[in-house]
């Protein structure tokens, strides 16, 4: 009964999001062409009509491995390959699709992995683990997991930026309630452009303003108790060749000495890599599977994407690990703890079933349980004998 009301109001909200206007596809090259265009769709199959065609000798244009680890939308387009899309699409009719292919449905199954809901079931969601996420505008009304900001911040709060697929992108991917690998974990959000625009109107990569939003980030750990510490950050941009990392570096290093795992930003390397389960991991990176993933539309909805790339697996890993140091606690008062949970996400990864290495969620779980229960044990010892 519960599943069919679950279905029936998401029938409601679909009939909803399709009874406005759309725009009407009438070729395949119109919808391949979609991605190249700058709108505000953001490079996304979305708001369209794509019941005039027929797709049914297309076979890999929504489904199948990708021929290079992340494709321009040029390249795809060129490759016949549509590689993102959004539940706000009204798709040909079955008969003129490929055999076995409904990208709704795609769509639908991509919110939850199976190792992920694992987890959950045993009640590993990050209740009570704060994560701190930089990154742009984000849409805060989005209901996959506005009750999840606990904190939002734009810095600077006189800039002007409009609200960016690129924040409910990774916002949903750690704390989504359908979509997020740590769903109940709290998330303090800052807004700062991880670019700036100079004096000769050129826009470069710059950690202006995230620098500032680090601070913050500092600042709040030094002042709120170890039960209130924001515990990880998840930074989805930057490169070697930003303007002022050097600076954005050793603030880093401060955040860790604040009680902080900083995921990202260019910063300790976890030598991971975003894949697909479906298909081999032909990397020696451990696989992080973002690649064929769902997760919250900036505009409302879902979206749908067969390549996340790098922003997706920051997130993905800070909601990881907020599950496994859920109700683990002590475990942050071990030295250089940061760097043993890098350590234990390498030790505990598994051969994927269509090869190469893939990230073990529960695997983190259960040793970071089985450390915090020894340590815990000691205490216990150490107490017994200090009152002996």
């Amino acid at each position: 009964m519960a599943s069919f009301v679950k279905n029936f109001f998401s029938g409601i909200r679909a009939i909803k999001r399709k009874s406005g206007t759309y725009k009407k596809i009438h070729t395949v090259n119109e919808l391949l062409d979609l991605p190249n265009q700058q709108t505000p769709n953001y490079r996304r199959v979305h708001n369209v009509d794509l019941s005039e065609l027929d797709l049914s000798g297309y076979t890999n244009m929504f489904s199948g491995e990708l021929p290079e680890l992340y494709l321009s939308t040029a390249q795809a387009a060129q490759q016949n390959i549509v590689t993102d899309w959004t539940d706000n699409v009204i798709w040909p009719t079955p008969d003129k699709m490929p055999a076995g292919i409904n990208p709704a449905q795609i769509l639908e199954q991509a919110k939850q992995s199976p190792e992920i809901r694992e987890m959950h079931y045993v009640g590993k969601t990050g209740q009570g683990i704060n994560i701190a996420i930089i990154d742009q505008r984000l849409n805060l009304e989005h209901p996959e997991y506005a009750s999840n900001v606990k904190l939002y911040k734009v810095i600077p709060s006189y800039l002007k930026e409009k609200t960016a697929y690129h924040g409910s992108l990774v916002a949903g991917i750690a704390v989504g309630h359908t979509t997020g690998v740590a769903p109940d974990a709290n998330l303090y959000y800052y807004s700062a452009p991880s670019s700036e625009i100079q004096k000769d109107g050129n826009r470069v990569h710059s950690r202006k303003y995230v620098i500032k939003a680090i601070k913050e980030i500092i600042k709040y750990n030094q002042t709120h108790p170890d039960s209130e510490k924001i515990r990880f950050l998840s930074c989805s941009w930057g490169g070697n060749e930003d303007l002022h990392k050097q600076e954005c570096d050793e603030l880093f290093n401060i955040c860790e000495q604040n009680g902080i795992k900083v995921i990202g930003g260019a910063y300790a390397s976890l030598n991971v890599q975003p894949c697909d389960k479906r298909y081999p991991n032909r990397t020696n990176k451990i696989g992080i599977p973002t690649n064929g993933k769902t997760t919250s539309f900036w505009q409302g909805g879902f979206s749908y994407t067969r390549q996340g790339g790098f922003s997706s697996v920051c997130p993905y890993v800070a909601g990881v690990f907020a599950c496994a140091t859920q109700g683990n606690q002590i475990f942050f008062t071990r030295p250089n703890w940061q760097d043993e949970l890098t350590q234990i996400l390498t030790n505990t990864a598994t051969e994927s079933e269509h090869g190469g290495k893939i990230i073990n969620p529960i695997g983190i779980c259960e040793q970071v349980g089985q450390i915090a229960r020894e340590m815990e044990q000691k205490l216990i010892q150490q107490k017994s004998t200090q009152h002996e």
